[in-house]
């Protein structure tokens, strides 16, 4: 009995270490990318070139084409996510050292890392995007703060790849020639077309739909939670910035502003964008405050928002 427990424990010891060692791979090793294609050699000369030997290679690689779907889903978000910082240098919203020192990150980052329940609270008092009221030093602020996340750090490929998009759509109205068209699930309202003026009502309307849209997806696909879990604290931060809830524990006073707009979300009702909502601070009191119409209630937000560790 003692031998077959002994034999048991030993069981535990290795598996745990097997298990570990398979969450420290990285992302380079476990897809190994560059062994699929020969693209390493020009990386650190143009990033650029880089991305269009990717996006040749990849696809015309003997062994991408022996991978299992599983592998070559990886990689494809993998080419996705490097496309996207291209995307970046093409619209000035990072320079190629940037885009660099950003992909080598995501290269070295965990392939599957367990994210941690953290306080949102500890999240937003690590933020610097906080007093940010103007939409384009906002988004300008937090996309260079977001892959510092652990939600992003730590997040598969797709997840990865799923949150660049999102970033990448809210950073384009911070052009002042841009329009981005919105088309409304019922017919009898207008579509909308957000420019430049109307970053934060954008922001809030396209999270809410991504947030209502991946919260249907979560049901059938717990992977989607992740992402969920990042659209709250991209709402979190930008309320705070905007000045509709204070942090609690911050110094700040709540916004007193008279004046209020609201934009249409996907279900035909509005979010507030006024003071009112930032009579409490962050914290079960935010959903206390928030008018009823406010994304805080939709329940997407409310259910994940309870089962992320964010009390």
């Amino acid at each position: 009995m003692r031998k077959l427990l002994s034999y048991f424990c030993c069981l535990i010891i290795v598996f745990n270490q097997i298990t570990t060692s398979v969450n420290a791979a990285n992302i380079l090793q476990k897809t190994k990318i560059h062994k699929i294609t020969n693209c390493e050699s020009v990386l650190n000369s143009s990033f650029e070139t880089y991305i269009d030997c990717l996006n040749e290679e990849i696809f015309s690689s003997k062994r991408f084409n022996r991978l299992s779907p599983n592998k070559k889903n990886d990689i494809l978000s993998l080419l996705a996510i490097a496309n996207i910082l291209h995307e970046n240098i093409e619209d000035n919203f990072l320079d190629k050292k940037r885009a660099l020192n950003l992909w080598n990150q995501i290269l070295k980052q965990p392939y599957k890392g367990k994210i941690k329940n953290k306080s949102l609270q500890k999240i937003l008092e690590g933020s610097n995007c906080l007093d940010k009221k103007v939409y384009k030093v906002f988004i300008t602020c937090f996309a260079d703060e977001f892959r510092n996340f652990e939600i992003y750090r730590n997040s598969d490929l797709l997840n990865k790849r799923r949150i660049e998009t999102i970033m990448i759509n809210a950073q384009f109205l911070t052009r002042s020639y841009s329009e981005v068209f919105v088309e409304t699930k019922k017919k009898m309202k207008e579509d909308k077309i957000y420019t430049s003026e109307d970053g934060f009502n954008f922001f809030f309307t396209m999270m809410d739909r991504l947030g209502t849209d991946y919260f249907i997806k979560q049901k059938k696909d717990i992977s989607w939670e992740k992402v969920i879990t990042f659209i709250i604290i991209a709402i979190i931060v930008a309320y705070v910035a905007k000045g509709l809830l204070k942090s609690s524990g911050s110094g700040s006073t709540a916004s007193t502003s008279s004046s209020s707009s609201s934009v249409a979300s996907s279900s035909g009702s509005s979010l507030s964008t006024s003071g009112v909502a930032a009579k409490g601070s962050f914290g079960t009191n935010m959903f206390r405050y928030a008018p009823a119409n406010s994304v805080l209630h939709k329940p997407w937000f409310k259910y994940t928002f309870a089962r992320g560790g964010f009390f």
